[in-house]
C-alpha cells in the first residue's frame, strides 16, 4: 500500500504541474485515484461561493453529462452531509444511510459503497471528493488515509483557482470603475509573519530632495549657522524618537536610532555639508549633494544589510532638511498619519522615525514598495507585532485610499481590493487564529503517553518574544539567538548594553532555564563594523565560533555581559557552529578567563552554568566521545546539519527539494548521534532547528531518545499533542521501521499512518 500511496501522490503532483486548467487537472485526478485504487466512481463536487452550492466538476465512472449540471445544497445527501459537517462518511450500504439521495440519470444505483470526504484547507472546506464502490463492503482505513493525503493538494488548487479566475476577468463598465472593483495580488518579503485584514490609508511622503534646485548663497556664514541650529534640533528630535521607542519596544530595538545618533555625530558626513556651504551652496542644495553622492555610494555595496543603511542616512538627512525649510518659512508642517482603527498603511519606503511618529496602536498592518527582511523597519515591525510585508513593488500603482486590503504574512502576499471568496476564507483564518490567542495552551504537560516527559522548550530573538514562552507552555529558552541585538546596530555593543538586555530575559523566564547562544555570525548575517573579507563560499567560511576566535574582544565582551545577566537565574551558554575539539577547548579557556577576572573584580555572576555546542556540522558527529568531554550538553541545529549533510542550499529552489529532515539517511544519523548518551545521565542533548517544530518528526525524534525541543512558541502546542499521543515504545518502533525505508515521502506516509490510527490531523 505504501508504494501505492507514493505512486499516486507522485502522478497527482506531476499532473497539477502541468496543467493550468483546472477542469482538466481535476477529470485527470479522479481518474488516477479510482483506477489506483480499484474503485469504480471517483468523483468531485466544488462549492460555489455565489450560489451556495456544490457543483459536479469531475467524474471516473459517473454519467459526465451531469457535470457541471448535477448541484446539491449543503446537507443534501450524503455529499451535502459531508460537506456541512465536515466530517468523513464512510459507509457499506449508501442507501441505507438516512442522507442518501438517489440522483436520476447518474448510473449510480448499481454501486452500494459510499466514501465521502471533505476538501478541507486552513479550516475551510471548498468541495467534497467521493469514491464508490459496487461491492457492499466500507472502504478500508488505508484507502480513507490516501483519499486524505490527496485532499489538500486539491482543496489548495480549488482556491488558486478560484483566486485566478477572479483576476482573469474581463472588465466591465469604463476603465477607471473596474481598476477600482479587481482584485490585485502582490507579492513581497514577509517581515512579521501574521494575517491582517483592514482599509488602506496612503502615507505618501513628499520628496523633498526632489523639489530642491541646487543653488549657491553668497553668505556661506548665515548658512552655517542655519545648518548648526538644525543639527542641533534634530539631535534632540532623535533623542525623543528614541524615549518613544524604548517605552514601546526592548532596549535592543530601540537602539535603532543610536544609528542615527552616530550619522548626526559622524565627523566626515557633517563636515561634508559644511564644506560645501562653505563653497557657497545653499543648506539645502549642500545636504541633497551629500545625500546623492552617499546613496550612490551605498547602492554599490554588495551586501543588503548594507544598502539598507541608506534608508537610515536618509531619513537623518531629511529630518535636518525639514528643520531648515520649516525655519525659513515659519511653518511646522506635518506628514504625521492619522489612522482609524484597522488601517493598514501604503509607502514607497517606510523609515524608523515615520513609524514611531504613527498611531502605532491602530495600525494593523504595513505595505512597503521598498525594504527587506533585514532593514530596521522589519526588525521594529517584528518587535511591535505588526504584520508586514517589504519589497512589494507596483504596491502604490494599484492601491487606493480606503481600499479594502489583506495582508497574508505566511504566504507573502498582499490582496488588495480582495474578492468575496478570499475575504471569506481569511476571515475564518482570523477568527481561527482569534480564537487560538484567546486559549491558554500552559496547562497540558508536555508527556508521552506512557509518561515520558518531554521538554518543550522556546526559541526567541527579541525580548518582546517571551510572553509567548507563558502563553504556550514552553519551559524556558532553548535559543535565544543574541544576533539581532549585534546587527541593528553600526557599532559593537558596550558590556553593560548587552547585560541589560540579557538580564531583562533571565526576569522574564521568572526562574526557567534559559540557553543563550553566542553571537553566530558570518556567511549571511554580517556586521557592518567588522571587517568581513569577501569570500566565494561565506556559508562554509568564517562563521560562528570561528568568528568568535577571531575576535577575542568581542567574545570576552559578551561572555561577561552572559555571566553577570545568568547570576541569578539557571544559564547554559552554548556555542555555535563546532567542527573540531580544539574549538571548544580553546572557547572553554577564554570562557574560564572571563570568570577569572569577574572573580577578580568581585563582580556577581552565575557559578552554576553549564556549557554546550551547537552540533551542526557533519565532521563533529563522528567524533561526539571525544566533544563529551568538554561540554555539558549539545543541541542539534537541523538547519544547518541538514544543509551540509545533504550539500544542498535550502534557499535554492533548484535543490531544495533535497532539505527534508524526514529523509531516512538524517533518522539514521539522529539515531547514531543519541547512541553516545546511553549510560551519560551528566549529559544532555537537545534539538533547536526548524525540524523540532516539524509535527510528523516529532513521534522519531522521541523514539531517537531526545528528550528536549526547542521551537518557535506558537508550535509548541501542535508538538506537544503529538507527543501526549505516542507512547516511548511506538516511537521507537516507528524510527525503526523509518530509517530502514529509502526515501522521505515514505517515511512521512508512514508517520501519517500513525497519525491517523491515533486520531490526529495531518496537516
Amino acid at each position: 500500500m505504501l508504494s501505492k500511496v507514493l505512486t499516486i501522490l507522485r502522478k497527482i503532483s506531476k499532473i497539477i504541474a502541468e496543467n493550468d486548467d483546472q477542469a482538466m487537472v481535476l477529470d485527470e485526478i479522479v481518474k488516477v485515484l479510482a483506477k489506483n485504487l480499484d474503485t469504480d466512481v471517483c468523483s468531485i463536487y466544488v462549492y460555489d461561493d455565489e450560489k451556495s452550492c456544490l457543483n459536479l466538476s469531475a467524474t471516473y465512472g459517473l454519467n459526465r453529462e451531469l457535470i457541471g449540471k448535477l448541484r446539491l445544497k449543503p446537507g443534501e445527501g450524503i455529499t451535502g452531509a459531508a460537506f456541512k459537517t465536515g466530517e468523513m462518511i464512510n459507509v457499506a450500504d449508501a442507501e441505507a444511510h438516512p442522507k442518501f439521495r438517489f440522483v436520476k440519470n447518474s448510473g449510480e444505483e448499481k454501486y452500494k459503497s459510499f466514501l465521502s470526504i471533505p476538501l478541507t484547507v486552513s479550516g475551510r472546506c471548498v468541495g467534497v471528493l467521493n469514491l464508490q464502490k459496487i461491492s457492499e463492503v466500507p472502504f478500508t482505513p488505508s484507502i480513507a488515509d490516501v483519499v486524505r493525503s490527496v485532499c489538500t493538494q486539491i482543496a489548495n488548487l480549488i482556491i488558486s483557482s478560484k483566486m485566478l479566475k477572479v483576476l482573469a476577468e474581463p472588465d466591465q463598465g469604463n476603465a477607471e470603475l473596474s481598476k477600482v472593483r479587481k482584485q490585485v495580488v502582490i507579492r513581497g518579503v514577509s517581515a512579521n509573519g501574521g494575517i491582517a485584514m483592514g482599509t488602506a490609508v496612503i502615507y505618501a511622503k513628499h520628496d523633498y530632495f526632489a523639489d530642491i534646485r541646487i543653488e549657491k548663497e553668497a553668505h556661506p556664514a548665515k548658512e552655517l549657522l542655519l545648518f548648526e541650529h538644525a543639527l542641533k534640533i534634530a539631535k534632540k528630535e532623535t533623542a525623543d524618537l528614541s524615549r518613544k521607542a524604548l517605552s514601546l519596544i526592548s532596549e535592543a530595538d530601540a537602539s535603532i536610532f543610536d544609528v542615527h545618533q552616530l550619522f548626526l555625530d559622524d565627523r566626515t558626513l557633517i563636515e561634508g555639508v559644511r564644506q560645501r556651504i562653505n563653497e557657497g551652496y545653499t543648506v539645502e542644495s549642500a545636504i541633497k549633494l551629500l545625500n546623492d553622492d552617499y546613496q550612490q555610494r551605498f547602492s554599490r555595496l554588495q551586501e543588503q544589510i548594507f544598502r539598507e543603511k541608506a534608508m537610515d542616512l536618509k531619513d537623518v538627512l531629511l529630518r535636518i532638511l525639514k528643520i531648515i525649510m520649516s525655519i525659513r518659512s515659519g511653518d511646522a508642517s506635518s506628514e504625521e498619519i492619522v489612522a482609524d482603527a484597522r488601517q493598514i498603511v501604503f509607502t514607497g519606503e517606510l523609515l524608523p522615525s515615520d513609524l514611531f511618529r504613527m498611531p502605532i496602536d491602530r495600525i494593523k498592518g504595513i505595505v512597503c514598495e521598498k525594504g527587506g527582511a533585514t532593514a530596521h523597519v522589519a526588525i521594529l515591525a517584528k518587535a511591535l507585532n505588526i504584520p508586514a510585508i517589504l519589497g512589494a513593488k507596483d504596491t502604490m500603482s494599484n492601491v487606493r485610499e480606503n481600499d479594502e486590503v489583506i495582508l497574508d504574512c505566511h504566504a507573502e502576499n498582499v490582496y488588495i481590493r480582495p474578492a468575496e471568496n478570499v475575504k471569506s476564507h481569511f476571515k475564518d483564518l482570523i477568527q481561527l487564529s482569534a480564537k487560538e490567542s484567546e486559549t491558554d495552551y500552559s496547562n497540558e504537560p508536555s508527556v508521552t503517553a506512557d509518561g515520558k516527559e518531554i521538554f518543550l522548550r522556546g526559541n526567541i530573538s527579541l525580548i518582546s518574544e517571551t510572553s509567548l514562552l507563558e502563553k504556550y507552555g514552553a519551559r524556558g529558552i532553548g535559543l535565544y539567538r543574541t544576533e539581532f541585538l549585534f546587527m541593528i546596530r553600526e557599532y559593537m555593543p558596550s558590556e553593560d548594553a548587552q547585560y541589560q538586555v540579557y538580564s531583562k530575559i533571565f526576569k522574564e523566564v521568572k526562574g526557567e532555564e534559559v540557553t543563550i547562544r553566542v553571537l553566530d555570525i558570518g556567511a549571511d548575517k554580517p556586521l557592518p563594523y567588522l571587517n568581513f573579507s569577501k569570500e566565494d563560499n561565506p556559508v562554509l567560511g568564517l562563521r560562528g565560533i570561528r568568528v568568535l576566535l577571531a575576535n577575542r574582544d568581542l567574545m570576552k565582551n559578551q561572555l561577561r555581559a552572559i555571566l553577570r545577566a545568568g547570576v541569578n537565574g539557571s544559564l547554559r551558554i552554548l556555542f555555535p557552529m563546532i567542527s573540531c575539539v580544539s574549538e571548544i577547548i580553546e572557547a572553554k579557556k577564554i570562557l574560564a578567563e572571563v570568570e577569572t577576572e569577574l572573580h577578580a573584580k568581585d563582580i556577581p555572576h552565575s557559578g552554576n552554568y553549564k556549557v554546550g555546542m551547537m552540533l551542526e556540522v557533519p565532521a563533529a558527529i563522528f567524533a561526539l566521545d571525544d566533544f563529551l568531554e568538554h561540554v555539558d550538553y549539545m543541541s542539534i541545529g537541523t538547519n544547518d546539519l541538514l544543509q551540509y549533510t545533504f550539500a544542498v542550499d535550502r534557499g535554492n529552489e533548484l535543490v531544495s527539494g533535497l532539505f527534508n529532515p524526514l529523509h531516512p539517511s538524517f533518522l539514521r544519523m539522529l539515531k547514531f548521534i543519541t547512541k553516545s548518551f546511553i549510560g551519560r545521565p551528566d549529559k544532555s542533548l537537545a534539538m533547536c532547528g526548524e525540524m523540532s517544530a516539524n509535527i510528523y518528526a516529532a513521534p522519531y525524534l522521541v523514539g531517537a531518545g531526545i528528550r528536549e525541543l526547542s521551537m518557535a512558541p506558537k508550535s509548541v502546542p501542535s508538538v506537544r499533542k503529538v507527543i501526549r499521543a505516542f507512547t516511548v515504545a511506538e516511537c521507537e518502533n516507528l524510527l525503526e521501521k523509518a530509517v530502514s525505508l529509502q526515501n522521505p515521502e515514505a517515511a512521512e506516509w508512514l508517520v501519517k499512518e500513525a497519525f491517523s490510527r491515533k486520531g490526529l490531523k495531518s496537516v
